[in-house]
């Protein structure tokens, strides 16, 4: 966050840094959400000039655009995926407004997450496991009908 806020002040809402709960280390995935495209590319741009990005290497960071756009849509896919008990642990997203964090995330998910959106990104969520799960399961190469259509890939940053 300290880093973010060298460059782009108060222009994000919503940083999440996942991690293993099992060996309790990052799990090398940050997902920012910025307040708009322009923060997003100027983030991009000297994450880019710092860490050549573009350049092909897995000793090297990558930036890319997420799935999962907007703070209320990236809180609940929080939700979902980890459950009400992890809004309250040192590992849940922090949530800023006007640059501020904001500490009590139970009341940001009551005011950016409707029922309804935590019910489309239920059903994301688990048309994204049910295609890992296909995925997985398959042991011969598939004909071209049996061919299921990948999902966007998944990102490590984003932007409203």
């Amino acid at each position: 966050v300290s880093r973010l806020e060298e460059f782009v002040p108060a222009r994000y809402n919503f940083v999440y840094v996942p991690r293993d709960r099992r060996r309790q280390t990052s799990v090398g995935l940050a997902y920012i959400n910025f307040v708009d495209s322009a923060s997003a590319q100027m983030a991009f741009e000297v994450f880019d000039q710092e860490h050549g990005a573009r350049t092909l290497s897995w000793s090297r960071p990558r930036v890319a655009q997420a799935r999962t756009q907007g703070l209320g849509p990236n809180l609940a896919f929080f939700l979902v995926n980890a459950g009400n008990e992890q809004l309250g642990s040192p590992a849940a997203p922090h949530v800023f407004e006007n640059g501020v964090r904001v500490h009590d995330l139970a009341d940001a998910v009551r005011r950016y997450v409707s029922s309804d959106l935590l019910d489309r990104m239920t059903e994301e969520v688990e048309n994204r496991r049910t295609y890992a799960r296909l995925r997985n399961s398959q042991t011969n190469p598939r004909t071209s009908s049996e061919t299921i259509p990948a999902p966007e890939a998944q990102a490590h940053m984003s932007h409203t």
